[in-house]
């Protein structure tokens, strides 16, 4: 069978005070063209389906809308929740999808470890592969802390602990393997940020309690591995078959440049016994395949001087009918009071909308006329929140790193929040 790995979809969000809802719309109605020509007989959706734990109202009807349309292609759907996602909300649905071919995977359960392996199935009702489904992992899931323990120990029982979910994971489907004449082969899931791997802007630091990266060494040997997170299309590892699949939307701009893809693998190619080709001199097919996705929004990030720049802008153009939403990073070494002014003359009249400006400097240190007038859009919450705590000359150095480091930990609960555990609203004004 063929399957489909995808992640980080973040329906609902909203970039720089624009909607994505059109460009959401025009990637499901180009997946399911996919899910047809390529003949995908099931998907999985590697976290963060949703942007935040309370999404707006579209963005939910657009999900609902997907389980009808891949059951109306027959394709099964798999659901595994990202640090995005709210699991309540996940949950609210989630017995209903089952009867539709849905596996909605929303928090690690160890009481119940076989509701994490998920039969993929194709056309013809028969098992093809055993899915490891783990969602986005918070350690009250998994481990339980023990007092006296030092921060280092917490990292390395966490560690272990998560390295042993997904070998009993593997172990149970090796099992349902050995039980069967043909073995099938093994897919693991994660949400996470793996060693080694390429972030972008829009991509939050994740932490798994106080973990910020996982090693591969934790994973077992899957015949391949859908990872969600990253928002840059990756491999880990030289096999190609631990991957990230990427967001299919440019979420910030220094993803520009680098093509959007999802992930096709052909479990007949996976298969281990595949692996033996009768002629040595054939060529052996490749089990992963990358499809692009085709850029739904125009997008550009320009750099330079302010002359360089207007003349970049009056050279750009886009498609009939497009909007062009640009960025622009101002190359000089004072601080230009009018410079607002001049970009947004030259975008006037033009589909072009200025979302942001950047300043940097050319050379030297930044000064501190420079520093004060940059603007809150140009600084990340950890910049804003550092320069803060420099600014304080009362503060000792001790002080300052046992602030930043509450700082962090103040960050991810509240990022914790948008899961909507606790409480998730019912409905969200547009």
């Amino acid at each position: 069978m063929k399957i489909l790995h995808t992640s980080d979809w973040h329906l609902g969000q909203h970039f720089m005070g624009k909607t994505r809802r059109e460009e959401h719309k025009a990637f499901i109605e180009w997946l399911l063209t996919v899910v047809e020509q390529e003949s995908i007989e099931a998907v999985i959706i590697a976290g963060d389906v949703f942007d935040t734990g309370s999404p707006p109202s579209y963005a939910r009807e657009m999900y609902h809308q997907l389980v009808l349309e891949m059951r109306a292609r027959a394709c099964q759907l798999v659901v595994i929740a990202g640090n995005h996602d709210s699991v309540s909300m996940l949950n609210e649905s989630k017995s209903l999808l089952a009867y539709l071919d849905v596996q909605v995977i929303s928090q690690a359960d160890l009481s119940d470890i076989e509701s994490h392996i998920v039969p993929l199935k194709n056309r013809q009702g028969k098992e093809a592969a055993w899915l490891c489904a783990v969602p986005y992992l918070r350690p009250k899931d998994i481990v339980q802390s023990q007092s006296g323990q030092s921060e280092q120990d917490k990292k390395e029982d966490l560690l272990e602990q998560i390295k042993d979910f997904y070998l009993r994971l593997y172990q149970l489907a090796s099992k349902r393997n050995a039980e069967r004449k043909q073995p099938l082969p093994i897919i693991g899931t994660g949400h996470l940020t793996a060693f080694g791997s390429q972030l972008s802007e829009s991509v939050r630091d994740l932490y798994v309690g106080t973990l910020d990266t996982l090693p591969t060494s934790v994973f077992p040997p899957f015949d391949y591995l859908a990872l969600g997170h990253i928002h840059r299309p990756q491999a880990i590892g030289n096999n190609g078959c631990f991957r990230y699949s990427g967001s299919p939307i440019a979420l910030s701009f220094d993803e520009l440049g680098r093509e959007k893809s999802v992930v096709i693998i052909d479990t007949n190619l996976l298969s281990k016994d595949k692996q033996v080709m009768d002629d040595l001199f054939a060529e052996q097919e490749d089990p992963v395949l990358l499809k692009k996705v085709p850029s739904f929004q125009p997008m550009v990030s320009l750099q330079g001087d302010l002359q360089s720049l207007l003349t970049q802008i009056e050279y750009l153009s886009c498609e009939e009918g497009k909007t062009i939403w640009l960025e622009v990073s101002v190359v000089a070494d004072d601080y230009l009071s009018d410079l607002h002014k001049q970009l947004m003359e030259a975008v006037e009249a033009k589909p072009i909308e200025l979302l942001r400006v950047m300043r940097k400097r050319t050379q030297g240190e930044i000064s501190v006329t420079f520093t004060e007038r940059q603007t809150l859009s140009e600084l990340s919450v950890e910049e804003v929140f550092d320069r803060s705590v420099a600014a304080s000359l009362e503060l000792k150095d001790e002080e300052k790193s046992a602030l930043s480091q509450l700082f962090q930990q103040c960050l991810e609960e509240m990022n914790e929040q948008t899961e909507g555990d606790d409480k998730v609203e019912k409905d969200t004004v547009e």
